[in-house]
């Protein structure tokens, strides 16, 4: 049988709308025609690449992945790209530690080779053709693109074996190691002032390489924030700057629910935006009594913008504005 169509069968790819060998060889020979790129902003300054790939491609990708997922080793520290963990879990894993060093890995997913991803396979016994062409669909120049489908699933596998050195480190030293994507956290009572270049020596063997400028150790009495979750007061919580700047956001759309808040400033997904920032404090402390009450409130009042906006004419928002 044509390996190939052999591929297809064992992934189902002949039941996906629009599939044929000759596209997805295609695919093999040029990923990059199947991929379109574009810019987000960072939250402290930059832009992030994404290449997103079209969805010819990004359906096999999730077929990749979903192959994967129950035939590939967990690394118990890692708790980006997981079901059943979250930054919250890799936070909360901290807790109680007088000191807290934080370091972040430079250009994560660029820095996964197409080599990698098929050496990885194959020590996870998928045959050669299966792990070679997997790591051809998966990767985009030669490396994993930030927006592939199956480029979360695979970076945990490549970074599997240096989670596990890692953690070794991190039991030799008496403290705890866990990790969320390309953010890497150590605490214990004390953390070797030299901890941040042994975990270097130990990523480089892979190629990977750590952003210095990220680099934080914070010590006894410090504010700690992991992954956007504080563990200062020996609980997780929302951080003070992210609770002050929402009752900032959350005050201004009570004041203005009844005039389309400021139609000057018209923003139909402010709503969205302040519901989802609530939604995300409320995963961090479930019980906080403010963020449930203003959910609520804010819920109701995004269903009747809603319904006003079904009725509003462009002409009508041009008038009240001019």
């Amino acid at each position: 049988m044509d390996i190939l169509e052999s591929f297809s069968k064992e992934l189902n790819l002949f039941s996906l709308d629009g599939f044929s060998v000759q596209l997805l060889a295609g695919a093999i020979a040029d990923s990059s025609k199947f991929y379109r790129s574009f810019k987000i902003p960072k939250r402290r300054g930059g832009n992030r690449e994404i290449s997103a790939p079209f969805p010819f491609l990004a359906n096999i990708q999730k077929a990749i992945a979903n192959k994967l997922r129950d035939r590939i080793p967990s690394s118990d520290n890692a708790f980006a790209y997981r079901e059943g963990r979250n930054a919250i879990m890799h936070a909360s894993t901290h807790l109680g530690n007088r000191e807290l060093l934080t370091v972040d890995i430079r250009d994560f997913f660029g820095s996964i080779t197409r080599q990698q991803i098929h050496q990885s396979l194959l020590e996870c016994n998928f045959d050669g053709n299966f792990s070679h062409i997997s790591s051809l669909l998966s990767t985009l120049h030669g490396t994993l693109p930030q927006g592939g489908c199956a480029s979360p699933i695979l970076s945990n596998l490549v970074f599997y074996s240096l989670d596990i050195r890692l953690a070794r480190l991190a039991s030799a030293l008496d403290i705890t190691y866990s990790r969320y994507a390309d953010d890497l956290a150590f605490s214990g009572d004390y953390i070797p002032r030299n901890l941040p270049r042994m975990v270097e020596k130990i990523i480089k063997e892979k190629g990977f390489a750590l952003n210095n400028e990220k680099t934080k150790l914070k010590i006894f009495g410090a504010r700690k924030i992991i992954t956007g979750v504080s563990i200062s007061s020996g609980k997780p919580k929302a951080p003070r700057q992210f609770v002050r700047a929402l009752r900032a956001e959350v005050h201004a759309l009570e004041n203005n629910k009844n005039r389309l808040h400021s139609l000057t400033v018209f923003d139909p997904l402010r709503y969205e935006r302040v519901l989802g920032k609530l939604n995300y404090w409320l995963q961090i402390e479930p019980n906080n009594s403010y963020a449930i009450e203003k959910r609520i409130g804010i819920s109701i009042a995004h269903q009747k913008f809603l319904g006003l906006s079904a009725n509003f004419k462009l002409e009508d928002y041009i008038q009240l504005v001019a």
